[in-house]
């Protein structure tokens, strides 16, 4: 294909000078050049050439995802170096100035996102948009087959490409993603991916979450483990009385766990204990936390987390029910979106007509969805820092 394009260059630079290409003619100059440059990309690239498959479950910190690996073992499945680094979409006109939606959050509609300062952006690129996530530079979407990095300008560059399977950080700045049983970490940004480190895993795994140095993985049946990327030879042990993992609070996770005769889920401070994920403190097992219920999150800072139960969405305080006290606020709406925190203080949900932000304080308000949004709507969490200031 490349020997293509330079012939017809030379045809192209003949026909417009009358003479027949020289050695140091225009389009020999232009074809040099961008062996040049594609060498440098390839070479800039090559930190990407094992992310064929990256970014989980939607609307969660924790972000597990559910999809099967993909069966290339030579690289970026349906990319090459040179097209992880130059395949763009770029917006049919710059994005508009906006104003303050009033809602915290950007919105989901439609393969468009409305920003949460009023501009309309499109997710291009990846059919079917099933998830997004604002994070530090931009977003970071995907569809069924592909990942992409959204630029503030309305530009993208790929991610990966035939693999639904991939675990970003609660800081929006390092991606997990899994190539048959080699489990990638990357740092990721408006230039595409960097690789960073890769072990090993058991077939039929993936990334859930990241904690510190270590990243949460499953198989969906046998509970969870962790692989330790400062020993990477050590495979994870999965412990299946860890039944969910909701997110990252300090040096460990908060999750659910069995209670002793197994009949319950409990809400527990879980940590990693002798090469394994382990409750060490756990309460709130008559909550009815459900394993298998989507729209658990934590908040920013760990306190609380947000469960959807029944009709109602329950903001529940997490040291408190850890400590066997009542600990949980009602949020009184029932919900047709994920509920995702806009801080540590105030979650935001909806229905097909308004937004509602409650806050851990018991009080509510309801505000109006921006014009143009479609009935089916998601929020996009947002990924950051505790300590970034956004």
């Amino acid at each position: 294909m490349t020997a293509m394009l330079e012939d017809s260059l030379r045809d192209m630079f003949a026909a417009q000078v009358d003479t027949a290409p020289a050695a140091d003619d225009p389009a020999g100059r232009v074809i040099r050049r961008g062996r040049v440059t594609r060498r440098r990309r390839a070479v800039g690239s090559l930190v990407a050439v094992a992310a064929a498959l990256v970014v989980v479950t939607a609307g969660a910190t924790t972000l597990g995802g559910g999809w099967l690996p993909g069966r290339t073992t030579a690289g970026p499945a349906g990319f090459t170096a040179d097209s992880l680094a130059d395949v763009t979409i770029a917006p049919v006109e710059p994005p508009p100035p906006g104003r303050d939606t009033g809602v915290g959050l950007d919105i989901r509609s439609g393969g468009q996102i409305w920003t949460a300062d009023g501009r309309r952006l499109s997710l291009g690129g990846v059919g079917e948009v099933t998830r997004a996530y604002r994070v530090p530079g931009g977003w970071v979407y995907a569809g069924a087959t592909q990942v992409r990095f959204l630029r503030p300008d309305g530009t993208s560059v790929a991610l990966s490409g035939e693999d639904d399977r991939w675990a970003l950080s609660a800081d929006g700045d390092r991606l997990a993603f899994q190539l048959d049983t080699t489990l990638y970490i990357a740092r990721v940004g408006p230039e595409g991916l960097a690789l960073m480190d890769h072990v090993e895993v058991p077939a039929g795994t993936w990334p859930v979450a990241f904690s510190g140095d270590r990243v949460v993985v499953s198989d969906g049946s046998r509970g969870y483990g962790f692989v330790d990327l400062t020993r990477p030879q050590r495979q994870p042990i999965r412990n299946a009385e860890v039944t969910a993992i909701y997110g990252v609070r300090g040096d460990g996770l908060v999750g659910l766990v069995r209670d002793e005769d197994g009949s319950r889920n409990c809400l527990a401070s879980i940590a990693a204990s002798s090469g394994r994920l382990q409750g060490v403190r756990s309460g709130g097992c008559g909550l009815g936390l459900d394993a298998g219920a989507d729209g658990g999150a934590l908040a920013p800072d760990g306190r609380w987390l947000v469960r959807q139960r029944g009709s109602e969405v329950a903001l529940i305080e997490v040291d408190r029910v850890l400590d066997g006290a009542p600990g949980v606020v009602s949020c009184p709406v029932t919900a047709a979106v994920t509920p995702v925190w806009a801080d540590e203080r105030t979650l935001v949900t909806g229905d097909a007509e308004q937004v509602v932000r409650c806050r851990t304080d018991g009080t509510e308000e309801t505000v109006p969805l921006p014009e143009g949004v479609a009935e089916e709507w998601q929020l996009v969490p947002r990924m950051a820092a505790p300590d970034d200031g956004r």
